[in-house]
């Protein structure tokens, strides 16, 4: 993107996508804590809807998003971690109400691929290992770690419909502005 994402402003509602994305999760019913994962040295400022929140800095270098589910894991105090990525724009509250209240669920679009960057952790010793082991053995890919936590039972898949695909639109280059 060349520069960070986060701070880009949304489309509709002109914040950064970072404050975008903190009030969204603020207006679910029943959202106890907001932890932030990024790198300590971005600075953001903790405040309007981001205040209160606990950043949490990733166990390891150049992991990529795992890190950032393992720090999460980690910090969690709850029983669950909805994990929403800062470039998804056009996701809403009511598409997470819904994952939330189906309990720990893994996204999947009908050609099998997840989305684990919009998805319900649990937040249990089964996923603190299995998060921890795949970064000990640089497995970062987080398609292998949803997979075998479908497995393993302890997440489900939960079928993308047709109609929700465009939640899922990210931003990754300055074309997708």
């Amino acid at each position: 993107m060349g520069r960070d994402k986060a701070l880009l402003p949304h489309p509709v509602s002109g914040r950064p996508l970072l404050e975008h994305q903190a009030a969204l999760l603020r207006s679910l019913p029943g959202c106890a804590e907001l932890l932030l994962s990024a790198p300590a040295e971005r600075n953001y400022r903790l405040e309007g809807p981001l205040l209160g929140a606990r950043l949490v800095a990733d166990p390891a270098l150049d992991c990529g998003p795992l890190g950032g589910i393992a720090a999460g894991l980690a910090a969690a105090r709850t029983s669950r971690l909805l994990v929403l990525a800062v470039d998804l724009p056009s996701m809403s509250a009511s598409y997470l109400s819904d994952l939330l209240a189906a309990g720990p669920t893994a996204p999947r679009h009908a050609d099998g691929a997840f989305e684990p960057l919009c998805a319900v952790y649990p937040v249990s010793d089964d996923s603190r290992a299995a998060a921890a082991t795949a970064l000990e053995h640089r497995q970062l890919s987080l398609q292998r770690l949803l997979a075998a936590a479908c497995a393993a039972g302890w997440m489900k898949p939960w079928l993308i419909q047709p109609a929700e695909t465009p939640l899922f639109a990210n931003w990754n280059t300055p074309a997708d502005l």
